[in-house]
């Protein structure tokens, strides 16, 4: 597939790439793209470590005071979501362990991940 190879290709996405590895399973799974799942497997929109990178704002601590707001601190990380994780991390390991891969949040999980992020992001 031209996409795929494309995708494959291209240095950009880094972080989109954990979360969707391959474009032919990205078309299977029905998404419901919302701006914190947006913001969260591209690491743009309004994240403070994102603001801070395009120059918005000078720094990119997370409100929760223990580190840089980023894709990966709140998910694994942030003070201010313990009760959305405590609900997530049982919901999405069963058969695996904590951390999670991304893509297999998005593949396996999707519903109990969107439910987390719904909420996350202000």
């Amino acid at each position: 597939m031209t996409w795929q190879k494309e995708w494959e290709k291209t240095k950009k996405g880094s972080t989109t790439k954990e979360h969707l590895p391959t474009v032919a399973e990205r078309l299977q799974t029905k998404i419901n793209f919302t701006q914190n799942l947006t913001t969260i497997i591209t690491g743009h929109g309004n994240m403070t470590s994102y603001l801070q990178r395009v120059i918005i704002i000078e720094a990119p601590d997370c409100p929760c005071g223990t580190g840089n707001q980023t894709a990966e601190h709140i998910l694994l990380e942030c003070r201010i979501l313990p009760e959305e994780r405590e609900r997530l991390i049982p919901a999405v390991t069963k058969n695996v362990n904590w951390p999670i891969k991304k893509y297999t949040l998005i593949k396996r999980h999707y519903k109990a991940f969107a439910k987390l992020i719904k909420t996350m992001i202000k």
